[in-house]
C-alpha cells in the first residue's frame, strides 16, 4: 500500500509546509517518523512528495554558492592567466610548468615542463598522488637539483588553480 493514500489532508499540509521551509528529503523522512509516526525509507519519501505533488524548495545556501563558486572560477582562471606571463620570471631555476587544459587518461593533474637546459617532458599526477615524468628524449634524465625545482615550480602552479 502506497503511503500516500494513507496520508491526511492535513499530514499533507504539514508536509508541504517542510518542503517550503526548504527541508531536504532525508529530513522530511526524519520528521515523517518523528512527529506523523509514519515510517518510510528514502525512496519512498522521495515517491510520496511525487504522488502528493510537493516539490522541495531550493536550498537558499546552493544558490548563493553557485555565483560564489562562478566568480572563483573566474578569479582563479585570471591566477592562470596572469601566471603565464610570470612563469618564466617566478620559476626557479629556470625550469617552466604548464598545465594542461585537458587531462590525460587516468591523471587528475598532467602537462608539460621546461628545464633550464631546454630539455622538455611530459608530466602527470594519477589519482594516488604519484608523479609521472616522460621526456621528449628517452635518454634525458634529469638531475635531482632539476626534479627539485620541478616538484617546486608544479607545487606552486597546482596551488594557483586549486588543487
Amino acid at each position: 500500500m502506497s503511503a500516500a493514500k494513507s496520508i491526511t489532508d492535513e499530514q499533507r499540509g504539514q508536509i508541504q509546509g517542510w518542503a517550503d521551509a526548504g527541508a531536504d528529503l532525508p529530513e522530511i523522512q526524519r520528521r515523517l517518523g518523528t512527529e506523523l509516526g509514519i515510517k518510510v525509507t528514502y525512496m519512498e519519501v522521495r515517491f510520496l512528495m511525487a504522488d502528493l505533488g510537493i516539490e522541495l524548495k531550493p536550498a537558499e545556501e546552493e544558490e548563493e554558492e553557485k555565483p560564489k563558486m562562478e566568480d572563483e572560477a573566474a578569479a582563479s582562471d585570471a591566477d592562470v592567466e596572469s601566471a603565464g606571463a610570470d612563469d618564466d620570471d617566478g620559476a626557479p631555476e629556470g625550469v617552466t610548468v604548464t598545465i594542461s587544459e585537458l587531462q590525460r587518461p587516468g591523471a587528475i593533474l598532467s602537462g608539460r615542463v621546461t628545464f633550464a637546459g631546454g630539455q622538455t617532458a611530459d608530466w602527470w599526477v594519477d589519482q594516488f598522488g604519484r608523479l609521472g615524468l616522460n621526456p621528449t628524449d628517452a635518454e634525458y634524465k634529469p638531475s635531482e637539483d632539476e626534479m627539485r625545482a620541478f616538484q617546486s615550480e608544479l607545487s606552486r602552479q597546482a596551488r594557483k588553480r586549486g588543487f
